[in-house]
């Protein structure tokens, strides 16, 4: 069940962008490794397709957190791309509502991890993920992730 909250927009921020792929951390670190692997390779060929990549702002934290050196070279190149946010406190609501869900299910998902995925659903955005824990929460949310190969 979705609530509105006084303060929330009547349409979410980005939902004018149609295809937009959300970008989960996982996938960011395989696209800046040394030896990318195959989400890395796509995560490329997206880019150089011009494809309506986006993250979050705690996309971006986890990234620079596992940095020593780079840094602000890696916000930079990420700040070509779109930045998804909340639109009032739905996604917020959304997130902790996800967080309990996968709880009763059996799966861990981490407050970050839930937010993510609320935010993905509030933008309507397909996520782009390595990490397992998305896949078990789409098989009871309408999250969708996105695919290649």
């Amino acid at each position: 069940m979705e609530r509105r909250f006084e303060g929330d927009a009547e349409e979410p921020r980005g939902l004018s962008t149609p295809g937009r792929i959300l970008v989960d951390t996982s996938v960011w670190i395989d696209f800046f490794s040394s030896r990318p692997g195959p989400a890395g390779a796509e995560l490329r060929r997206l880019i150089a397709d011009a494809a309506p990549v986006a993250f979050t702002g705690i996309i971006v934290t986890e990234i620079l957190e596992g940095l020593i050196r780079e840094a602000e070279k890696v916000a930079d190149f990420l700040a070509q791309f779109d930045l998804l946010e909340p639109a009032g406190l739905g996604p917020y609501v959304r997130a902790a509502e996800l967080f309990r869900q996968a709880r009763s299910r059996g799966l861990a998902l981490t407050t970050v991890d839930a937010w993510i995925a609320a935010l993905a659903l509030e933008h309507a955005a397909q996520l782009f993920t390595l990490d397992l824990d998305f896949v078990r929460l789409a098989k009871f949310v309408p999250l969708e992730l996105y695919s290649f190969g």
